[in-house]
């Protein structure tokens, strides 16, 4: 399998790809990578602060899911009607929307953030691969303790305009509850309460953790860990 050069991902740093080191990214196809955490793991900051440093691209599947009902968009119709209660979104839905962002791409390097989340999404996640010729890379996994989850989502706020992520303690705005990007207002989102994270963290338990064994059993050298 084509892959990324082994200079990039160094057993020793596994995120070495997402460091602001400087290096170049060398591929010799179309990659793919996965970056799986728990909630207040930091994944989506990181990726999104390191995007911009090394040229990859992250495919955000919550946040394009979101961006479909905050659209109206028919495809968003239909997504609504299963987070309104709660409910996973079906394959065939998240397909579209994935496919309709990977369609739209040219780059060489595209990083999963949170995706596949669950193990029934796993089949889907290679379907993808296959219709978009993309090699799997490496699969990251962030760890993180339940406290240290619950100090760091307790602090954390979202710009309701753009999306911009804030922690009043390591990543505060520079006004009071203004974004600098866009001087939105910031929120603290509802899912962000002690009682909320430890059951989110139970869910990513659940439905998550069986992900990772599953890339540990069978894809083994391409599976790092690191705590976040």
């Amino acid at each position: 399998m084509a892959r990324v050069t082994e200079k990039l991902f160094r057993p020793d740093t596994p995120l070495n790809f997402l460091a602001a080191s400087g290096e170049t990214l060398e591929v010799a196809s179309r990659q793919s990578v996965v970056l799986l955490g728990p909630p207040g793991s930091g994944k989506t900051s990181l990726v999104r602060a390191q995007a911009e440093i090394n040229g990859l691209t992250a495919i955000e599947t919550g946040n394009l899911l979101k961006q479909e009902i905050r659209h109206g968009t028919p495809l968003g119709r239909q997504i609504k009607v299963y987070t309104d209660v709660g409910a996973l979104v079906p394959p065939a839905l998240i397909s579209r929307v994935i496919s309709a962002e990977l369609e739209s791409l040219r780059d060489d390097l595209i990083l999963f953030d949170g995706f596949p989340r669950s193990f029934e999404q796993i089949g889907l996640f290679f379907q993808l691969l296959k219709n978009w010729q993309l090699d799997l890379s490496a699969v990251l996994v962030l760890t993180l303790d339940l406290p240290t989850a619950i100090e760091r989502l307790g602090k954390r706020r979202v710009c309701a305009r753009c999306g911009t992520l804030y922690n009043l303690n390591s990543k505060p705005p520079q006004r009071a509850g203004e974004c600098d990007q866009c001087e939105g207002k910031l929120i603290q989102r509802k899912d962000d309460t002690a009682a909320v994270i430890t059951e989110r963290l139970k869910s990513y338990e659940s439905e998550t953790v069986p992900v990772i064994e599953y890339f540990q059993a069978n894809f083994k050298p391409l599976v790092w860990e690191a705590p976040s």
